[in-house]
């Protein structure tokens, strides 16, 4: 503000934004609210999911998620918009997604990683997003030699039986009694993955031993409420939210226009709970190399004292890891290490060289050599680039 303004000129100078979403999420909002702060924007109240925005509402922008019934109100208002929707749509305007390819690819690894040979993509079918994760599942995972005969699609059940919990559960569990097991579930939200543990659980069902659930989004209520805490990925929606918010700002300020390419927001881990924590390794030595690795990974060992651990030969070790995992025990133990690096630059401000040494790297040299091998950038830039905009700061 400048000296002198009056009241009613700051009032006018302010930006006035809504956000119109047909469902809510704290973290999108949060992140909307941290960049509106720093420009200080006024956010209008019409923000509950299922509200009108009322005709000639006189603001200067929106964020929305087009395909919802609010989104149809925006267009009407003839002011610069941006997308959060997971849909291309006819609509040219500025978008803001995360990568739906990239989240398919992580669920996909982390099952493979223990062994699974059988799969399953559990989701709401009329939820468009989910048909662009279970294809992408499916695409990961053939690509990497699971037959298509391997890999199932499980809808939620019709929503005449939501309304009652026994018949709900008993069309569920029917659909899943009859695949092969070890199983290893994709569900496409975490409400869905927690609700399919509960099930299970009720049914005598171990969960992970006999059905591993992997969920998105990584909603900590939910996913630590579940009867076994549900592993999940983390997609990174604060960082949507203020990426949503950078890019009407710049649309409103016409440093882009409605055709500006989409901003598209890779997930960086899976958060790792109890529902995954298991192995579907045929081979008890390869089981028991991996376990090792999960318990050690942060001391200084080496592939000969997971060879020694084992009690095979280095190279029986070796043949035995192709064979069941697809690569040999020093990727492992590097995918594990860097995996808890990536988890510490993202959610810590730890300086790189204790994440090192808490990693099992001698020096912060090692851990760089490393990093840049598996992500083609240092360790400092993953960290400035995947973290949220708070944690940099």
């Amino acid at each position: 503000m400048q000296r002198g303004s009056s009241p009613e000129e700051t009032k006018k100078m302010q930006r006035s934004i809504i956000i119109a979403l047909d469902w809510y999420d704290e973290r999108v909002v949060r992140g909307i609210y941290n960049y509106a702060k720093e420009k200080n924007w006024h956010i209008s109240p019409y923000l509950a999911s299922g509200r009108f925005v009322p005709h000639g509402w006189p603001g200067d922008g929106a964020i929305t998620c087009y395909g919802s019934e609010t989104a149809n109100y925006i267009d009407h208002l003839y002011m610069p918009v941006v997308d959060i929707s997971h849909l291309d749509m006819d609509r040219r305007v500025p978008r803001v997604r995360v990568d739906n390819d990239a989240i398919s690819a992580l669920a996909a690894e982390h099952f493979l990683s223990r062994g699974y040979k059988f799969f399953a993509f559990y989701s709401w079918p009329e939820i468009p997003v989910n048909t662009l994760r279970q294809i992408a599942f499916k695409k990961h995972l053939t690509e990497r030699g699971i037959p298509e005969s391997n890999i199932f699609d499980i809808p939620q059940s019709d929503p005449k039986l939501l309304r009652d919990w026994a018949k709900h559960q008993a069309d569920i569990l029917s659909k899943f009694s009859v695949l092969p097991r070890p199983l290893a579930v994709f569900a496409g939200q975490d409400n869905l993955g927690a609700t399919l543990i509960e099930m299970c659980v009720r049914a005598g069902i171990h969960v992970p031993e006999e059905i591993a659930v992997l969920g998105v989004d990584n909603s900590e209520l939910i996913c630590e409420g579940a009867p076994v805490p549900l592993s999940s990925i983390r997609t990174r929606l604060t960082q949507v939210g203020y990426l949503a918010a950078e890019q009407l700002d710049r649309l409103m300020n016409k440093k882009i226009n409605n055709r500006a390419a989409p901003v598209i927001i890779k997930p960086h881990e899976i958060v790792n709970r109890q529902s995954t924590d298991a192995l579907a390794i045929g081979h008890p030595a390869v089981a028991t190399a991996v376990r090792y690795i999960k318990n050690h990974f942060s001391e200084p060992i080496t592939i000969e004292d997971i060879v020694d651990y084992t009690g095979l030969s280095k190279r029986g070790l070796e043949k035995a890891f192709e064979k069941h995992l697809v690569r040999s025990p020093a990727s492992e133990l590097r995918r594990v290490r860097l995996d808890h690096a990536k988890r510490l630059l993202t959610e810590t401000n730890d300086k790189i060289e204790s994440i090192a040494y808490e990693c099992g790297y001698s020096n912060s040299s090692n851990l760089s050599c490393a990093f840049r091998r598996e992500t083609r950038m240092s360790p400092r830039a993953y960290r400035v680039k995947y973290s949220s905009p708070e944690l940099v700061a």
